[in-house]
This record gives C-alpha cells, sequence and structure tokens, in this order.
C-alpha cells in the first residue's frame, strides 16, 4: 500500500487541476520521452519551484491514480533481449488497469529507430489471463511476434500522477510507490519517483526539465518493464542494466526488499 504522507503526493495537493476531457488533448500516443528518476523528496522540493507551470490530473477526486499492470513475452523473452541489445525497433506488449478510472487497456509500445514512442491501445472489459482472450484485432501493423507465444511474465504496481502545459503541449507522469512481481517474487523501488516528460518534439523550455538539469539531475534510459525483469529472472543476461540497478540500490531504502 502507498503511504499517505508520500510528500510527492501531498505536494501536488496544491496545484490547479485539470480534467480528463482536457487532457485528451495532450495524449501524445506518437511523441518523445525524457525519463529521470530521483527521491521522493527531492521531487517534491523541484515540484514547490514548477507549480505554477502545470495542472495535475484529476479524475473522480483522484489526482494519483492506481495502476496495475501485467506485461507479457516470449517463453525465451525475446522483447526483453530485444531492449537488452539495444535493437531497433523494439515493442512491449501489456495490458494497463487503470483502477481509478476503472479502465483496462491492452498497449503496444513500439520505440522507433529515431527513438520516438508510439503507442496502440484497445478496450478490454476486464483484465485478462491470456492474449489468446482478445483475439487479433490489437494487433498494430508489423508486429513481428505470434501473439499465441506471448505469456504474462512480470507485474508492477504504482500510483500515477499527470501533469500537463497546454501552452507548451507537454505532459509529465510521475510514478511512485513502486512494487513489482511474478509468482512468490516481489520487490519495491521504496522512497523512488520515476518521472517522465512526453512532448511532440524535444523543447528546452520544459519548467520540469530546467529545474532537474539545475539540480544535476540527468536523464536516464529506464524501463520498468527491464528493471523487473533483470531483477526477477537474474539468469537471464541483463549486463546492460547493472550500472542502473546499482544505482537505484543506491537511492531506494528497500531495493529488491520483499514486500
Amino acid at each position: 500500500m502507498i503511504e499517505t504522507a508520500n510528500p510527492v503526493i501531498a505536494q501536488i495537493e496544491t496545484m490547479s487541476p485539470i480534467w480528463l476531457n482536457e487532457i485528451k488533448t495532450l495524449a501524445l500516443l506518437d511523441r518523445l520521452d525524457i525519463k529521470f528518476f530521483l527521491p521522493e523528496e527531492q521531487l517534491a522540493q523541484i515540484l514547490r519551484q514548477v507549480q505554477n507551470c502545470y495542472r495535475v490530473l484529476e479524475v473522480s477526486g483522484v489526482r494519483a491514480g492506481r495502476y496495475r499492470t501485467t506485461y507479457f513475452d516470449t517463453q525465451d523473452f525475446r522483447m526483453f533481449a530485444a531492449h537488452h541489445s539495444g535493437q531497433r525497433d523494439r515493442y512491449k506488449v501489456r495490458w494497463r488497469w487503470y483502477i481509478d478510472s476503472k479502465l483496462v487497456y491492452l498497449e503496444v509500445k513500439k520505440k522507433t529507430n529515431r527513438e520516438r514512442t508510439v503507442k496502440t491501445r484497445t478496450v478490454l472489459p476486464a483484465p485478462p489471463e491470456t492474449l489468446l482472450d482478445v483475439g487479433r484485432e490489437w494487433l498494430p501493423p508489423g508486429f513481428p511476434i505470434d501473439p499465441a507465444e506471448l505469456q504474462p511474465v512480470v507485474w508492477n504496481s504504482f500510483q500515477r500522477i499527470t501533469l500537463a502545459d497546454s501552452e507548451r503541449q507537454e505532459r509529465v507522469t510521475i510514478d511512485v510507490g513502486l512494487q513489482f512481481g511474478q509468482g512468490g517474487r516481489r520487490f519495491a523501488l521504496a522512497g523512488l519517483a520515476i518521472v517522465e516528460i512526453k512532448q511532440r518534439k524535444f523543447s528546452l523550455s520544459s519548467p520540469i526539465a530546467q529545474e532537474l538539469h539545475r539540480l544535476h539531475v540527468l536523464p536516464a534510459h529506464i524501463s520498468k518493464y527491464c528493471v523487473s525483469i533483470a531483477t526477477l529472472y537474474p539468469e537471464l543476461k541483463h549486463n546492460r542494466f547493472k550500472p542502473l540497478l546499482r544505482r537505484l540500490s543506491t537511492l531506494c531504502e528497500r531495493f529488491c526488499g520483499e514486500i
């Protein structure tokens, strides 16, 4: 469970809201992503500095929405291997349950050879146990894997805060309370926040990016999927991610600890 004393969640209560119908114009399904990770306490201080530059998404009175996700891969972890080798193009397949909005989507994320993220998604009535239950209409053109080969390999849960700046056509997501697991294996990234700045085209005018830069918080290539697979399946080759895992372990109070 997420503690109510989370400093990031406390800070966003001071910000002006934006509503779901307004933020739809900033869906940015074809976009550039820049990610950062940092301690929640430090991020709360940054949000105090930029609180007048963004509005926070509020849905049914909730500003820190609860998310539950299950990722799929082949038995030989072909998609994880593509990320580990830096292959272009590469994919992630997942269902995501937006708990507070009561929505479930089957989502495919493609990272292109131009470092753009293209996401397609299909509404589902409920989280599926297997992709064989949802037909094939969700498949994007050119998807290279037979869906019959895909199986659930890891889940995560977190709370997400979404900030919007319509003037700059920018959306910022903040994930806190990150937990991961598969079967009886679990771990948490306690006290850590992942920030993702989403833009149609790269711009240095982002207020939060400028504040992160001022505090020497550098962009990071971090994937919740890859971190969780590398941690929960240590038998898989993951040399590429070892420096990232070491950095995370220095920031988290209980990295890889049981929850």
